[in-house]
């Protein structure tokens, strides 16, 4: 699982989610992501797992169902074992 951190490594937790268009290092997620660490917020990023085989075989796919997209944000939230709030585009 590739994580992108952004803020403080103490502090509030905030999973910040990509959309259905852009990964995580959209510029629209990165400035998002810069600019709630710059209030003291650490932003941790991930993509979906659609995402992640959009960018190994170049094709543009549509969202996972609901099961899958929630497993994903489980699996960040366990890894992380903290009080966390979760958010997306």
């Amino acid at each position: 699982m590739e994580l992108l951190q952004n803020g403080p490594i103490d502090g509030p937790v905030y999973i910040f989610a990509h959309g259905a268009g852009a990964d995580m290092q959209s510029e629209f997620m990165t400035q998002v992501a810069e600019r709630l660490a710059d209030k003291g917020i650490r932003v941790i990023r991930f993509n979906f797992p659609y995402m992640i085989k959009c960018k190994e075989d170049g094709k543009r796919r549509p969202p996972d169902r609901a099961p899958k997209l929630l497993a994903a944000y489980e699996a960040v939230i366990r890894y992380l074992a903290c009080p966390v709030i979760i958010g997306g585009k």
